[in-house]
């Protein structure tokens, strides 16, 4: 499919040492994007190809790439820190879920971990996302729109005097206190159900795991993911000298029924 107008692209231009600048733009007739390397305009790729390689006015080349979900984060509007996607692939796959399912995410932010969620769930999946700032909710509501994601309601109240939703298929936490609601969302998962906190200290770690088992909560765990970027070229292959290292613990458990 070729590129068309309204459409998000990844525009990469490359430094003499192979280290890529990207933008991410939306497509639009008569828009100038201006770089470091001079000016882009986008109705040069208007029905090209995805992939395909343009130059600025000063003669650079520009890759364009259809960007995924892993490059829109990377370039997200922020109205607080993120779940990177080393963070978010991880969860996602540890809680559970599948296409289809309704879940609840506690500390929206900028709806980072909402954009994957949301994807991840499709159109007959739902997601609904609680934040006490307005601003995150804007934020987060003006990303949303960015992707065309519509399987999500967003709610300007605090989770902590409860949730309006029930029979949920997994509930993710990302605020200072996830322990205090702990009991609140083991009523309204489903039996097996899972939650997953993300929390950036291990004094929260303790809190949260001695209060999910004290809840009835099991298979707990935690963990922390780091992201380690390798460059490589003709004459050496090494880390790069910056990482994405410690940015939270994630907490996960189960819904367990207890015998009757």
């Amino acid at each position: 499919m070729s590129i068309r107008e309204g459409d998000l692209a990844l525009l990469v231009i490359y430094s003499k040492k192979g280290r890529a600048k990207k933008f991410l733009v939306k497509v639009k007739r008569a828009k100038v994007i201006h770089t470091h390397k001079g000016t882009i305009a986008l109705d040069d790729i208007i029905g090209k190809e995805w992939g395909t390689v343009i130059k600025t006015n000063k003669g650079v080349p520009v890759e364009v790439h259809r960007p995924n979900l892993a490059d829109i984060i990377e370039k997200l509007g922020r109205a607080t820190q993120i779940i990177y996607p080393k963070d978010s692939g991880f969860i996602l796959l540890k809680s559970g879920i599948k296409p289809g399912d309704k879940v609840v995410e506690i500390g929206t932010g900028s709806g980072a971990l909402t954009l994957v969620l949301a994807t991840f769930l499709g159109p007959e999946g739902e997601v609904i996302s609680y934040d006490i700032r307005e601003k995150s909710l804007n934020t987060a509501k003006k990303n949303l729109s960015a992707m065309q994601l519509h399987n999500v309601t967003l709610k300007l109240k605090d989770a902590k005097e409860g949730i309006d939703e029930d029979e949920l298929d997994a509930v993710f936490i990302d605020i200072p206190d996830p322990w205090e609601i702990l009991p609140m969302i083991y009523e309204k998962l489903k039996p097996n159900g899972t939650f997953i906190a993300f929390v950036p200290s291990c004094e929260q770690i303790q809190k949260v795991v001695v209060k999910a088992r004290e809840t009835g909560f099991s298979l707990i765990e935690v963990h922390e993911i780091l992201d380690r970027e390798y460059e490589s070229d003709e004459r050496r292959t090494r880390p790069l000298s910056r990482m994405i290292a410690h940015t939270g613990f994630i907490i996960i458990g189960r819904k367990v029924i207890p015998p009757s």
